[in-house]
């Protein structure tokens, strides 16, 4: 990669002219390059005076990928290209966007084409995988889902490679219904709004498209994603309570006290008894902050672990249940539908 930083920095952009090689230009001929008929976003070889040889890329910005940065985009489109090397190449026009010299923090619009003049290596992308697995859709609009996750089921990938996990089964539903084509959408990639636990069932909002994700992460960032939860808690719970409390997560769980600290994030969350099973209480839960572990280990600090949650005092037995019953968001009440 050093090699790469020093040719980009050394080598001033040329005009070029097409040799016999319909995919070759070379550099250092005064007549101006032309685009090869029928090869458009393809790659085409460049090979400079010092016998560097790179690809001219041609990346067309589609609807998904408008409305953001050059910058932006590329840091997501091209994930191993380094930003250092992004910013040189910018400088000494080896990224140019419609044929012209560019900025990074230029606004890229739908239509406009990205011309990149890269080696191979930094232009590699994560391959696209189908997850032919099924995906539980209980509402949605035209950039907008909401979906159900089953127990077991992680919402994100946690390693790399394929895995199942609800992003992977979003992308491939999308694909197969032409909302989103991982070829031409490069830096926009259908994912959850919001993470559920492995263990956690229920729903989840997510965005199947860029406006879509973008209208979710300011719903989040504003807290206009209201989220309720059923959960089932040892003993018996006979009233409504407020719990405000502070939470600070330490290595795998949840640490929690009544009084605030430095280091310590509040964790505030309504309950309300529903429905008692034996010794144990159902209580719907209205979470007003989204802290690791929040139900579990509030529930555990005030005396009342999730049935079976062992690893916050709960008694073994059968698996803890908690699941996301309900999210409301613009004007929208989603619950899940009965069966």
């Amino acid at each position: 990669m050093n090699e790469t930083h020093d040719l980009l920095k050394n080598a001033q952009p040329r005009a070029c002219h097409r040799t016999d090689q319909a995919d070759t230009a070379v550099i250092g001929s005064s007549r101006p390059f032309q685009q090869v008929p029928g090869l458009e976003g393809q790659r085409l070889s460049m090979t400079s005076q010092v016998g560097y040889t790179e690809d001219m890329t041609e990346l067309q910005i589609q609807d998904n990928d408008a409305g953001q940065t050059l910058e932006k985009y590329l840091q997501k489109a091209l994930p191993a290209l380094p930003r250092s090397l992004m910013f040189k190449a910018v400088r000494n026009k080896k990224i140019k966007v419609n044929r012209k010299r560019c900025e990074v923090r230029q606004m890229l619009q739908a239509g406009d084409i990205v011309q990149l003049f890269l080696p191979p290596d930094v232009l590699e992308q994560e391959a696209f995988v189908p997850n032919d697995r099924p995906l539980r859709v209980v509402w949605e609009d035209d950039d907008l889902m909401v979906l159900y996750k089953p127990r077991g089921l992680l919402s994100q990938k946690d390693q790399p490679g394929k895995q199942d996990d609800m992003n992977s089964r979003l992308r491939t539903l999308l694909w197969k219904r032409g909302i989103w084509n991982p070829e031409t959408d490069r830096s926009f990639r259908p994912s959850v709004a919001h993470r559920l636990d492995r263990n956690t069932s229920g729903l989840v909002l997510a965005g199947k498209t860029a406006a879509g994700a973008r209208k979710a992460a300011e719903m989040i960032r504003q807290g206009n994603l209201e989220k309720e939860y059923l959960a089932t808690v040892e003993g018996v719970v006979d009233r409504p309570q407020e719990l405000r409390l502070f939470l600070k997560k330490e290595g795998t769980k949840a640490l929690v006290r009544d009084t605030p600290e430095d280091g310590w994030l509040h964790a505030d969350m309504d309950i309300e008894p529903v429905g008692h099973a034996g010794n144990n209480t159902v209580i719907r839960v209205h979470l007003l902050t989204g802290r690791f572990h929040q139900i579990r280990a509030s529930m555990a600090y005030i005396g009342h672990p999730l049935a079976g949650d062992v690893k916050y005092g709960g008694q073994p037995g059968q698996p803890y249940s908690l699941e996301a019953c309900r999210l409301c968001f613009d004007g929208h009440c989603i619950e899940i539908p009965q069966k």
